[in-house]
């Protein structure tokens, strides 16, 4: 089974969208993109505690901007397909089915609206397959509990999550124990427990005491309290239990209010994920929200890996990189709000990218980068030099890349078409800025390539670009709002932090290399030369991060950025911040 599409019109601030789920979909946004909203909306028409759900939702549910223009209801819409999978499934759900191609379907939508006597209400359908005359009808208690949606909420208190009794999350499991064939036995060991326990002196004490006390307070005087490792009573044997945890075999066994939240929400999945494996349904949902809580990187990624291996559909939302960067692309969904604090949805739309950009965009998501897809606005740079300094240039003109939701993306050798597709429009609508530098339209057309692959040019353009020259070459690449590095990073930088260039060299023991090779080369010592000896030599290039990383920390001292970065992270902030 699959979700096709999820579809919400006036939900709070889902004023309208419509998402195509993947088998693991996550949603990622800013905080109060409407993430939480989504899966609140899912759970209104699919969640066991719908009931409970529907009673807190009123009119200040339905969108503000909505409501002004006189759409007083809301409605949320699920299609769920593969239905062909389960024959049960079609069984259920009958000629309210729908089928494309080999695929079965339903439509299975809730409406909070107004009835004949103005009194709002919460109904659920499934829909009439289109095209066909039959009416809608209600969504039944049976077909509810064939796909139920399972919920775990970010804020975990492992406390309170963990009790035998309560609407935690060990409750459920214990309801259908029976421990009738180790009742006796149990109760027999826990009296003997009791009587080896009323055996010490104080505690003996303490309970003479307290009976004394209370004794003249009871009826008839014969009360008498104990103190007990636990109950006797057989009934409440499943209410006494605890959950202990032993993280190695020769570890003693603490409960688990003892370990670390970390440990305890890993603890709380495993029961979510038992109690969904056991729960008798056909097919059910997940949803969960921030499954990284508390999670150090490489746990949230052993987490994720295990949650898709579930077979149903799940849905995630989460803050975290180490997450996306383990994920499909094509399972990301992008939620951002607008002044008028309205979600828009972004994600990839599969018949308008090419398997390759997909291969290239999961590649650059698990070396690091997946912190881009939650960016307000992207830099695309030609290398790691400029990511390192770049984020000490915003700050050195008063800007801050984390703070307006900046992401630095390295070309890694001018191959980033895939970067500016996928963030058009069309797909996950990220701004970009992309610097690029200069010397390398001297010996190559790679740039105007990634151009035209990214559709910013024609092919007339682009040839007419390669049979031209190097400057006319860059004329065509400012054209379309892309910004020159003359001639590189390296000698952008030597321009500005020359001395401070020489010292990083010379620390490094690298003087002697830098001037046999000006003089071999018949150049000047100075930001050319310096910078011709960084990209051309083997020794050079590996001082270049060394260096980036010495200008970023001494930039203060340099006092000054090159104006084409100043450039570069000005109209990203203005593109981040909507003007």
């Amino acid at each position: 089974m699959k979700i096709r599409k999820i579809r919400i019109r006036n939900f709070r601030n889902l004023r309208d969208i419509e998402v195509y789920p993947a088998h693991t979909t996550i949603f990622i946004g800013e905080n109060n993109a409407g993430k939480s909203n989504l899966l609140y909306a899912l759970r209104l028409l699919l969640d066991p505690e719908a009931k409970r759900l529907e009673s807190e939702i009123s009119e200040e549910d339905i969108n503000n901007v909505a409501r002004s223009e006189g759409e007083n209801s809301f409605s949320i819409a699920i299609e769920v397909g593969d239905l062909q999978k389960h024959q049960e499934l079609e069984a259920i759900f009958m000629d309210r089915i729908a089928q494309e191609g080999e695929e079965t379907y339903v439509i299975i939508e809730g409406k909070y609206e107004q009835d004949e006597e103005g009194i709002y209400t919460w109904k659920v359908q499934v829909l009439a397959p289109e095209g066909r005359h039959t009416e809608s009808i209600l969504f039944s208690g049976r077909m509810f509990r064939s796909i139920p949606l399972y919920f775990l909420d970010a804020v975990r208190d492992a406390e309170r999550e963990m009790r035998a009794t309560g609407r935690g999350a060990f409750s459920p499991l214990l309801r259908d124990i029976d421990l009738e064939d180790v009742k006796e036995e149990v109760i027999t060991n826990i009296r003997s427990a009791n009587i080896a326990l009323g055996k010490n002196k104080d505690i003996n004490d303490l309970a003479k005491d307290i009976t004394y006390l209370l004794s003249p307070h009871i009826p008839g005087g014969q009360s008498e309290v104990s103190i007990a490792v636990a109950t006797e009573d057989p009934t409440q044997l499943a209410k006494g239990l605890r959950l202990n945890l032993k993280r190695q075999s020769d570890y003693r066994a603490y409960d688990m209010s003892r370990h670390g939240t970390g440990l305890q929400n890993l603890v709380l999945i495993a029961m979510f994920r038992h109690r969904i494996a056991t729960a008798r349904v056909i097919q059910p949902i997940l949803a969960i929200e921030e499954p990284e809580a508390h999670l150090h990187p490489q746990a949230q990624r052993c987490v994720f890996k295990d949650l898709e291996k579930i077979d149903g559909p799940v849905l995630l939302t989460t803050h975290s990189p180490a997450i996306v960067e383990c994920s499909d692309p094509l399972g990301l969904i992008r939620l951002t709000s607008t002044d008028q604090n309205q979600v828009t949805a972004h994600q990839l739309d599969p018949s308008k990218i090419v398997q390759n950009d997909l291969k290239l965009l999961a590649r650059m998501m698990r070396s690091g980068r997946a912190d881009a897809f939650f960016a307000r606005a992207i830099v695309v740079v030609e290398g790691p030099s400029e990511v390192i300094a770049l984020p000490a240039f915003a700050e050195q003109i008063g800007c801050s890349l984390d703070r307006d939701g900046i992401s630095v993306v390295p070309a890694e050798g001018n191959s980033f078409s895939y970067i500016l597709c996928s963030c058009n429009d069309e797909h996950f609508s990220i701004p970009t800025v992309v610097t690029f530098d200069t010397d390398a339209l001297q010996s190559n057309n790679n740039l105007l390539k990634e151009a035209y692959k990214a559709g910013l040019i024609n092919e007339e353009v682009r040839n007419a670009g390669e049979n031209g020259s190097a400057e006319s070459r860059q004329g065509t690449l400012e054209a379309i709002g892309w910004i020159p590095v003359i001639p590189n990073f390296e000698e952008e930088i030597a321009r500005v932090g020359y001395t401070l260039i020489l010292k990083v060299i010379d620390e490094l023991g690298a003087t002697r290399s830098l001037e046999n090779f000006i003089a071999r080369n018949s150049l000047t010592k100075d930001a050319h030369g310096v910078a011709q000896f960084l990209n051309r030599t083997q020794r050079g290039k590996g001082l270049k991060v060394p260096v980036a990383r010495a200008v970023a920390n001494e930039i203060e001292i340099i006092g000054r950025i090159p104006d084409c970065f100043d450039r570069a992270i000005r109209q990203a902030v203005v593109l981040s911040t909507g003007g």
